[in-house]
């Protein structure tokens, strides 16, 4: 149905769906080392946050875990979201 001229927004079953979200969760197998680094790492920063002492700063992050995690999930799912691209 039109509203005001507008072009109903809501999905039907023919809509496309996005396959990337499907594809990474299946790649997360192909990344068990980078995966258990990141998990690691955010223990480490989340007892480090837990114990500090109120005001006190704390400069610890996983940003290279998660960036490695995740470079290696896009390595797995480009190929397999580009054979399903038209």
């Amino acid at each position: 149905p039109l509203a005001w001229g507008l072009p109903s927004t809501t999905m039907t079953v023919d809509d496309p769906q996005d396959p990337l979200p499907a594809i990474e969760k299946e790649c997360r197998h192909h990344c068990p080392k980078y995966l258990k680094e990141l998990e690691e790492c955010t223990a480490r920063v989340e007892a480090l946050h837990a114990s500090a002492k109120p005001g006190e700063e704390i400069a610890a992050h996983c940003t290279g875990q998660y960036q490695d995690f995740w470079h290696c999930i896009d390595h797995c799912a480009a190929p397999k979201l580009f054979a399903v691209l038209k």
